[in-house]
């Protein structure tokens, strides 16, 4: 897999072959993004959208473990 800075932002990786970062695809559509939320202890799995995560992760467990069988 090959990463590169997001074109908008310039700050978050994403894969190659996607166009923006989550953060960047969720200011555009309006949606308020899971990591400008004040209250990091509820905090809500940006891919799947429903799994609850901690502040220092990415992803949720699900979303991870699904992502990591796909890439095999």
């Amino acid at each position: 897999m090959k990463y590169r800075k997001c074109p908008r932002c310039g700050l978050n990786y994403i894969l190659q072959e996607e166009e923006l970062c989550i953060v960047c695809k969720d200011e555009i559509a309006g949606k308020k993004s899971v990591f400008d939320d004040e209250n990091y202890d509820e905090l809500i799995c940006p891919y799947c959208e429903k799994n609850p995560i901690g502040y220092d992760e990415v992803m949720c467990e699900q979303c991870r473990a699904k992502r990591n069988k796909n890439n095999r």
